[in-house]
């Protein structure tokens, strides 16, 4: 999968498709089943799996927050560990946000896109549009 494409994954994305719940919980699975099908080479970020695992747990129960956390883990999504360089850069991009409300797990993704150089995200949050990015499967 050397030439693939890449895709990184919000936590907005995993808690949407582990929550029948939540209001996005539809739209991402058929994405999910487009992502697979298309081939794309997965990634996230460690503060994007922690929060995911955390809000899962708080929307649903604590053991489907572990199912999840185990099933990723034995995956081959890459989990990206922001360095100083990267978390500098997502605090730039954080001191650009026009809301207090800005979570900083979205700029260190948006960090990782741009060292990446990624243009389009599985979320569904609207700020990564704001951000120059695309989001998967609406913005496209």
């Amino acid at each position: 999968m050397q030439n693939s494409k890449k895709l990184l994954i919000d936590a907005d994305a995993f808690i949407a498709l582990n929550d029948g719940n939540d209001p996005s919980h539809k739209q991402a699975l058929v994405l999910s089943k487009v992502i697979s099908f298309e081939e794309y080479q997965l990634m996230t970020s460690d503060p994007a799996l922690g929060e995911a695992i955390t809000v899962i747990s708080q929307n649903t129960n604590l053991k489907q927050a572990v199912s999840f956390a185990e099933g990723i883990l034995v995956t081959n999504i890459e989990i990206i560990e922001p360095d100083s360089s990267l978390r500098r850069q997502a605090l730039d991009i954080f001191k650009k946000q026009n809301s207090k409300n800005s979570r900083f797990t979205d700029c260190v993704n948006m960090a990782i896109m741009r060292e990446k150089g990624l243009d389009t995200i599985f979320s569904f949050d609207e700020h990564y549009k704001k951000n120059g990015f695309k989001r998967f499967g609406i913005d496209e």
